[in-house]
C-alpha cells in the first residue's frame, strides 16, 4: 500500500477536497514545511571555530599576536606582511639572492640551428670502416647512422648533416650461424615474372662482396625522400684494405664499438662463455683451486712416504751427507740399473693402442662375417 500523505488539520483537508472537486486531475499537494534556518547557524559555527582556534593557538590566532614557529598549514591573519621575511625571492629584499621570475609554460630555448651552408658536401666529414671480421647487421646499422648524421653533435630535425662512409675489406665481413650457407639474395632487375636470380651468401661473397654490405645498409636506412640520393652518393665500398679517397683525410671509425662475429654470436646469451663466467665462474674456479691444492698435498704426502721408505732401506748413515736432490737422483740411478739388469736381452713390450690418433674413438677388432661361408656354402647357394 502507498503511504497516505499527511494534510494537517481538518480545515486544510476540506480545502484540499474542494480543490480536488474543481480540478479532478490534480493531486493533493503536501503541506509546505518551513525552510531550514541556515542563516542562524553560521554565526554559531563561526564562534565555535574561533574558540577552538584560540584554545589550540593561543595568542597567535589574533592580529598582533606572538609570532612563533608554526607547522605546515598554520594560518595567521595580519594587516600587513612583516618586512624582511616575505618576498625574499626578489632582489630588492636580499641583494645576495638572485631575482627569480619564472615564465609560464617554459619549453626551453633554441640553442643552435645549422644553416644551409653547413649542409654542403665540402663541409661533410669522411669516415673509414674496416669490415674485417665484423658482424654484418651491426656494421650496417652503424654505417646507416653515420650516413644520416644521427650521431653528429650538430644534428637538428630537418637538417642533413650526415657524412661520407668508406668501407674496406668488404669480402671479410661475417654472418653468424648457418647463414653463410643458407642466407639468400634475390634480385629481379627486369621486373618480369620468372626472372628472379637467387644467390647464396657464400657465392655472392666470392663474386660481388660489395653487394652484401650494399643491400644490408639499404635495409637499415629509412625509406624517406632523399635517402636514395644519400645512399648512392656517400657510400663508398671497396674490396681489400685500400681505397681511392685518401685525399679527403678520412677519420678511422672506432671499430671496437662494433662487435666481432665469433662462434659465440649464434649462441643463446645463457649459453655464452661470458654469462657462464659471470654466474658460475667464481664457484668453479674455487672448486678447481681446492682440487688442485688437495692433489698437490696428496702428491707431497706420497713423496714424503717414498723418501721415508727409501731412507730406511739405504740407511741414515749413508744418506746423512746428501741433500734431497742428490738422494733422489741416486735412487733413480739405482732403480734404472736394476731394471736394466732384469730386462736385458728381452724385447720391449708393445704399447697397446686404445684410441685412434687424435680422437677418442676406441680401437675395436674388426670381425669378419664370412667365417662360416666356406666352399661348400658357396656351391650350394650359387650354382
Amino acid at each position: 500500500l502507498a503511504q497516505v500523505p499527511s494534510f494537517g488539520s481538518v480545515d486544510s483537508f476540506r480545502r484540499a477536497a474542494g480543490t480536488m472537486e474543481s480540478h479532478v486531475m490534480m493531486r493533493p499537494s503536501l503541506q509546505q514545511t518551513q525552510p531550514p534556518r541556515r542563516g542562524k547557524r553560521l554565526p554559531l559555527l563561526a564562534g565555535l571555530g574561533v574558540a577552538a582556534a584560540a584554545l589550540w593557538r593561543g595568542q597567535e590566532t589574533f592580529v598582533g599576536g606572538m609570532l612563533a614557529h608554526r607547522p605546515a598549514g598554520g594560518v595567521i591573519v595580519v594587516d600587513e606582511l612583516p618586512s624582511g621575511v616575505a618576498c625574499r625571492a626578489y632582489g630588492d629584499q636580499d641583494p645576495e639572492r638572485p631575482e627569480w621570475l619564472p615564465l609560464a609554460r617554459w619549453q626551453g630555448e633554441k640553442s643552435f640551428r645549422p644553416s644551409r651552408e653547413m649542409e654542403a658536401d665540402e663541409h661533410r666529414q669522411w669516415w673509414h670502416f674496416n669490415a674485417e671480421g665484423k658482424q654484418l647487421s651491426k656494421l650496417s646499422t652503424k654505417i646507416a647512422r653515420v650516413l644520416r648524421g644521427v650521431d653528429n653533435p650538430l644534428q637538428y630535425p630537418g637538417a642533413d648533416l650526415g657524412g661520407f662512409v668508406i668501407v674496406t675489406n668488404c669480402e671479410k665481413v661475417r654472418v653468424p650461424g648457418k647463414r653463410y650457407h643458407y642466407k639468400l639474395y634475390i634480385r629481379n632487375l627486369s621486373k618480369r615474372p620468372g626472372h628472379c636470380k637467387v644467390e647464396r651468401f657464400k657465392d655472392l661473397q666470392q663474386r660481388f662482396p660489395e653487394r652484401i654490405i650494399m643491400r644490408s645498409v639499404w635495409g637499415s636506412l629509412p625509406k624517406k625522400p632523399g635517402m636514395r640520393r644519400i645512399f648512392k652518393e656517400r657510400l663508398k665500398l671497396f674490396t681489400g684494405p685500400n681505397h681511392c679517397y685518401y685525399d679527403q683525410n678520412p677519420i678511422e671509425y672506432p671499430m671496437w664499438m662494433i662487435p666481432d662475429c665469433t662462434w659465440e654470436t649464434n649462441l643463446r646469451y645463457k649459453d655464452r662463455l661470458a654469462k657462464w663466467i659471470k654466474s658460475k665462474g667464481e664457484k668453479f674456479i674455487k672448486i678447481a683451486k681446492e682440487k688442485e691444492e688437495a692433489a698437490r698435498q696428496r702428491q707431497l704426502d706420497e713423496f714424503k712416504g717414498f723418501l721415508t721408505n727409501q731412507l730406511q732401506e739405504v740407511g741414515e748413515e749413508n744418506a746423512k751427507d746428501m741433500d734431497v736432490k742428490e738422494f733422489v737422483s741416486t735412487l733413480e740411478r739405482q732403480k734404472a740399473a736394476q731394471v736394466r739388469e732384469q730386462t736385458e736381452g728381452q724385447e720391449p713390450p708393445k704399447k697397446k693402442i686404445k684410441y685412434y690418433p687424435n680422437t677418442r674413438i676406441p680401437v675395436q677388432k674388426v670381425k669378419t662375417n664370412n667365417r662360416h661361408r666356406n666352399f661348400k656354402w658357396l656351391v650350394n647357394n650359387f650354382r
